[in-house]
């Protein structure tokens, strides 16, 4: 049986260094936990791993821990048509509610961002098997986001004590996706900067990359935050003035606010990964012929083949540091809000600024379809 806990503070000082190691979890909140888990499940390659509800004596709600390499996504629904969870999922539809970071010391973390401004949500909490323990501690982030702190010591049976194991016989999805490879977020016209300073000052992130983007239609300011070791990188988004409506406007329009617009999978081989999802039913965006053309004189030589890049839309840009390829699903929920990105690092470390043009053509088509350009 799992225990549960209230961890005392320990003394903690505002000018030591936020350790922050990786991205634990990500939490989506929806309107169906069994169907989204089934979805991650059968078109993306997801191994559902833990279930916690009624039969764990939680009554308002039901989650599904999945996991494809060192990624875990947690999906959870209400069973309380009057409470939070089901609050949120009306106003903003299916999307991203937590980022998890793994920690040494989520306590230490937890009263540390407090002592410079965080709004704590949840306090230290310490959970326990038979196997391991896991201490956890959540502050808010920005619109309705949270972030919780997570530190684990040993392996507990399942994704958390409060967790039962859980499996699924149905057949899935080949697995490609490695790793979360960054979270995109999206801020209103003029919030970028505070969204900045908040990971820069309370979570002692760095500010790598910034880009502002003017197409045809529309416009883009953005930036982007990682932690020392680039485990945790964070574009993040505020769209400019331009003739149109931009993606990033259509988005917080249908998620009623900010938030996390898209989640990106690293892959080793992404020509056969799409090849892959695409079998198993995934979307993709489309792209333009005529942007293969110059391809080679734009990036330089390839290890991949441009044809087959061509086949399959997958998009490539240049850095100092080498290439990557990257493609994008079509939403993957019924608001044209969250998707996903895979993505292929040859070197790189960047996100693709060569390929935003394209990418905002590819969306606006797909916008014109909606009736929201």
């Amino acid at each position: 049986m799992a225990a549960t806990q209230a961890v005392s503070p320990s003394f903690v000082d505002a000018k030591q260094k936020m350790e922050i190691e990786n991205v634990d979890h990500v939490q989506l909140l929806v309107g169906n936990a069994f169907q989204a888990m089934h979805f991650l499940h059968s078109r993306f390659g997801f191994t559902p791993v833990a279930y916690q509800g009624l039969e764990t004596g939680h009554r308002d709600h039901i989650s599904y821990a999945v996991v494809q390499g060192d990624t875990r996504i947690v999906v959870t629904s209400s069973t309380n048509p009057s409470n939070s969870i089901a609050h949120e999922v009306r106003l903003h539809g299916d999307g991203v509610k937590d980022i998890a970071f793994g920690v040494k010391d989520a306590e230490h973390c937890f009263h540390l961002a407090l002592l410079r401004g965080a709004y704590p949500v949840q306090e230290p909490t310490k959970k326990k098997d038979e196997s391991g323990q896991v201490v956890t501690a959540s502050i808010r982030s920005f619109g309705h986001m949270t972030h919780t702190f997570v530190q684990r010591v040993g392996e507990t049976a399942a994704f958390m004590p409060d967790f039962q194991p859980f499996h699924l016989s149905a057949n899935s999805a080949p697995s490609c996706l490695l790793e979360l490879d960054h979270v995109a977020l999206t801020f209103p016209a003029g919030h970028l900067e505070e969204g900045v300073s908040f990971y820069t000052g309370m979570l002692d992130l760095n500010v790598t990359h910034e880009e502002n983007i003017v197409t045809a239609n529309s416009a883009m300011n953005s930036k982007v935050v990682q932690n020392d070791s680039a485990t945790v990188r964070f574009p993040m988004m505020e769209p400019g003035p331009g003739r149109r409506t931009s993606q990033i406007e259509e988005y917080l329009r249908y998620n009623s606010g900010p938030g996390a617009q898209h989640l990106a999978f690293n892959c080793r081989d992404i020509i056969e990964g799409v090849r892959l999802l695409r079998e198993a039913g995934v979307a993709f965006l489309q792209t333009p012929g005529s942007y293969y053309d110059m391809l080679a004189a734009r990036v330089g030589s390839l290890k991949q083949d441009i044809e087959a890049l061509r086949a399959l839309n997958i998009l490539v840009d240049r850095d100092e540091w080498g290439y990557l390829l990257q493609i994008f699903t079509k939403p993957i929920t019924g608001r044209p809000t969250l998707f996903f990105e895979l993505i292929q690092r040859e070197g790189a470390k960047g996100f693709g600024s060569g390929n935003i043009r394209a990418l905002f053509a590819a969306v606006e088509r797909e916008q014109a379809l909606r009736g929201n350009l």
